[in-house]
């Protein structure tokens, strides 16, 4: 796979607007004009830092500026398809060979960035202390990603070093050939082993979100995913289990969409209904959700690897406070 170049930049570019445009071209396709090598995503994060000024004034993207103004883009350095190496984190290794790794995500730390600009992702340190796997994979802000994990859950991701690894993780996850296991403590009382099989589709009143599919005319965006989780619980606390969980499928949200609408969400995921995260200590956007156990076939030997995480020390104060 051909990597892509970087678009240098200068720090500060200006043009002034000429009289066959003034007052009838937005600022964004301006820009488009003058930087067609730009992606609309940069183009759009450039307005959302108020990098594009008038006359030395921020616009949003719609504003028509007339002729003989100043448009202004400051730059805030060289534009890489790929993340910005940072090693502010050092991620925790829990196995690794010429081939790829196995690490350990804190909680709170996104996988990965949605803008070049972005830094403190956990794509951001893999970049740094292992280069080789820049432009691994299909997306290049993905790089060496066979997975992901949300920002709130903590656990064991895969990160393939080479592009024909890449693609041989990815068949065997596409297979069913990985086994993992996640613990989550979620909201009320299970008392019993359950097995949900609910289709998911994304919500259309709330981008952010997967919503459970009942009936063809329930509402939604895209289109449906069949999803199959199997739920064990493991303790019970006073209002709340926690559960050992094991994927039949893979779906965004997947855990978390799936919880909620049997009315036991995620005990801190405050966008599926959780309403227990500042009782229980966890900050904003934390929620107890660990990927604690993973099994798959090595990409090149095929022979099997286990890996283990245990609970992180946070998720572990949230159960001493409920013992």
């Amino acid at each position: 796979m051909k990597k892509p170049d970087a678009v240098y930049l200068p720090e500060r570019l200006h043009w002034l607007v000429p009289l066959d445009q003034s007052g009838t071209v937005r600022a964004d396709s301006l820009i488009k004009q003058k930087l067609p090598g730009l992606s609309r995503r940069i183009r759009e994060e450039l307005f959302s830092r108020q990098a594009v000024r008038i006359n030395g004034r921020p616009v949003a993207k719609g504003f028509k500026p007339l002729a003989g103004d100043r448009l202004e883009i400051e730059i805030p350095g060289p534009l890489s398809p790929f993340p910005i190496p940072r090693k502010e984190l050092n991620p925790t290794v829990v196995f690794e060979d010429q081939s790829f790794l196995i690490i350990e995500k804190p909680g709170l730390i996104p996988t990965h960035p949605i803008s070049p600009f972005e830094t403190g992702t956990l794509a951001n340190a893999l970049v740094a202390f292992w280069p080789r796997i820049i432009g691994v994979g299909k997306k290049p802000l993905e790089s060496g990603l066979v997975h992901r994990l949300d920002s709130g859950t903590s656990g064991l991701l895969v990160v393939a070093l080479e592009q024909e690894v890449w693609l041989q993780l990815k068949k065997d996850l596409s297979a069913k050939k990985w086994k993992k296991i996640y613990w989550a403590l979620v909201e009320g009382i299970i008392p019993k082993p359950i097995k949900i099989s609910l289709p998911l589709a994304h919500d259309p009143a709330d981008e952010r979100k997967m919503k459970g599919i009942r009936n063809p005319s329930d509402s939604y965006r895209g289109r449906v995913y069949q999803a199959i989780t199997q739920i064990h619980p493991k303790r019970g606390f006073k209002g709340y289990t926690l559960i050992e969980i094991r994927l039949i499928t893979g779906v965004t949200h997947q855990i978390r969409a799936h919880l909620s609408y049997y009315g036991h969400p995620v005990a801190g995921d405050t966008l599926y209904g959780s309403t227990s995260g500042k009782k229980l200590s966890l900050p904003a956007g934390r929620f107890f959700l660990h990927a604690g156990q993973l099994s798959l076939p090595h990409p090149i030997t095929r022979e099997q690897i286990h890996c283990n995480a245990g609970l992180p020390e946070d998720l572990q104060k949230v159960l001493t406070l409920l013992e």
